[in-house]
């Protein structure tokens, strides 16, 4: 069930991402709001504060990945 999480937190950020991109809105604010997505989304399946903290980093190391022109499993 771990690995659905991660994946499906790292979905819900990287769309809201290219969301935001395509809006032209910065890098930094298209972070900004993929990672307030991803909150809420984990927030909806009872994760939040510190049981959420892995799962967003794996968002974000994600997004920072496809950046450089890696994906991250």
């Amino acid at each position: 069930m771990d690995s659905m999480i991660y994946a499906s937190v790292r979905q819900v950020s990287s769309t809201w991402y290219y969301i935001a991109t395509v809006q032209h809105q910065s890098h930094s604010a298209a972070l900004s709001l993929a990672m307030m997505q991803a909150e809420i989304y984990l927030s909806d399946l009872g994760l939040v504060d510190a049981a959420a903290q892995p799962y967003l980093a794996g968002a974000r190391t994600a997004i920072d990945g496809v950046l450089q022109g890696r994906l991250q499993n």
